[in-house]
């Protein structure tokens, strides 16, 4: 269908109760003028089927949209005003959008943020679930099928006849392939049309709109048919890397083959899109950030680390005393000093690890399966340490990605006495997951955990901590001991006294 604007000729104007103003849109089943209705001068969207029209096929299907559009009544279907039949010419009245197609969006912007992907696909959902209610299966969805209206809602439309531009062309291939791009396995073998036939199609509809290509393009429309019942799309995320990763489960999802493997509903769908959220994108501290936060935390306690100062003796007799000798008072401050140090620069660190470990948690369901691969490792190696972030790695087994999977058997082998109630999980990994090497990983992490392997060397414990607790616990023995030796040794002062 061309939607190229053309005046009517005066003898064809009128078409009672509308006077047709101009011809929007033209097809082999119809044409779509601007007309405006005379009885109060609203002009609408009337399609109208030529008079030579006689195939009964075409003419059925004419009659059974206009009833299905005046049944269905929702914001996100185009609305129909009515039909009629006057010499011989079919036409009805419907509701006129004059934002354009959500094709023509596609075709001007080349694909959209995944923002406005999802604020457009909970509109194609509600009208999809609307027009499944009443038992309808649309069985052509696709971007030109959806109207645009300048608030930016968009209008489901052509129930069974084009009223718009119903061909698609490939610009690369030079071909035009229409509907196929969107054509669900079991419409293309001629298996049971159902609800979920228009569930693939808004799929492949949610992943144009987020890379800007259709998931399958073949160099003919037997090739892309091909294609659509064999072959696995690319995921959205490797050509739109902002993609989060919860959107591109769901698109995945409603490209599955099966149709029993698909969303339940449209009204499902609405509710796994509402909760998508973007990730954080995370970065590993550099080793000279993580030196500046030890320097500027033990900095300031070591400024503040100093000996008192030491008053003038008097002349005359010294009583007595049980004063510790200078060296002993020094030693002592300098190994406070450094106890104390060294438990500042522990929480500093401890905290920022805290901080740390909650990025890698979040890093961990990130759209980019490297950044998830890099953050499954670092939070098997926290877990070696610290016994936490057991079930990350466990939810991790079932991510879609290969390498993510492999990674998190991986780490779970290495979790010692604390994992071994994952080996049920693992095992089942291992007989079911579609990739070898996430198998081959599972196996060696079971055999691992059942001890079949040799056992990880411990954890070599930090030396630091005990020199300091050694080294403080050694001077504070000798200044008690110089202290109880010289405290019965009675001393005098060198200048004489004398009384007055």
């Amino acid at each position: 269908m061309t939607t190229d604007r053309k005046p009517t000729s005066p003898e064809s104007r009128w078409i009672w109760p509308f006077e047709l103003l101009e011809q929007i849109g033209e097809g082999g089943m119809g044409v779509v003028y601007r007309a405006r209705y005379v009885v109060n001068g609203r002009e609408v969207a009337l399609k109208m089927l030529p008079s030579d029209v006689t195939d009964e096929t075409a003419l059925a299907r004419f009659e059974r949209e206009l009833e299905v559009l005046k049944n269905l009544k929702h914001p996100n279907i185009v609305r129909c005003f009515g039909g009629a039949c006057e010499n011989r010419r079919r036409f009805y009245a419907m509701e006129l959008v004059e934002g354009g197609s959500l094709e023509d969006k596609l075709q001007e912007k080349k694909q959209f943020p995944w923002e406005q992907v999802i604020y457009f696909a909970l509109q194609m959902c509600d009208a999809l679930t609307c027009s499944h209610a009443a038992g309808v299966v649309h069985r052509d969805i696709k971007p030109g099928n959806f109207l645009l209206a300048h608030s930016g809602q968009l209008k489901l439309s052509d129930f069974g006849l084009a009223s718009v531009a119903d061909s698609r062309r490939i610009t690369a291939a030079g071909k035009t392939a229409g509907t196929f791009l969107y054509m669900a396995p079991e419409q293309i073998r001629g298996q049971e049309i159902t609800d979920k036939t228009d569930l693939y199609a808004l799929g492949c509809v949610l992943y144009e709109l987020i890379t800007g290509t259709p998931p399958f393009i073949g160099e003919t429309p037997a090739a892309t048919l091909h294609m659509h019942c064999q072959n696995l799309p690319v995921r959205p995320s490797e050509k739109a890397l902002d993609c989060p990763i919860a959107l591109e489960r769901i698109i995945l999802q409603l490209l599955e083959k099966d149709p029993a493997d698909r969303p339940e509903s449209a009204q499902a769908v609405m509710r796994q899109l509402r909760s998508v959220k973007q990730s954080v994108v995370v970065t590993r501290p550099t080793p000279e950030e993580m030196n500046d936060r030890a320097r500027s935390g033990s900095g300031a306690t070591r400024s503040q680390a100093k000996s008192p100062s030491s008053g003038v003796p008097l002349p005359g007799p010294v009583e007595p005393t049980n004063s510790v000798p200078r060296w002993v008072a020094i030693a002592l401050a300098i190994t406070l000093a450094c106890s104390l140090s060294w438990n500042i620069i522990q929480v500093i660190q401890r905290q920022s690890g805290d901080h740390g470990e909650m990025l890698w948690v979040q890093a961990a369901h990130h759209s980019d399966p490297d950044v998830r691969t890099v953050a499954i490792e670092s939070l098997g190696e926290i877990h070696q340490k610290t016994g936490r972030h057991l079930p990350v790695l466990e939810t991790a087994l079932e991510d879609i990605d290969p390498e993510v999977r492999q990674q998190s058997a991986h780490e779970i082998g290495q979790g010692g006495r604390r994992a071994r109630h994952l080996i049920p999980v693992l095992i089942r990994v291992q007989k079911n997951d579609a990739d070898s090497r996430v198998r081959d990983s599972a196996n060696r992490a079971v055999q691992n955990l059942q001890g079949t392997l040799p056992e990880q060397k411990p954890e070599e414990k930090s030396w630091i901590g005990w020199a300091v607790a050694v080294l403080l616990t050694g001077v504070t023995t000798l200044g008690i001991y110089h202290w109880f030796k010289t405290s019965s040794v009675p001393r005098t002062s060198p200048l004489p006294f004398r009384h007055a």
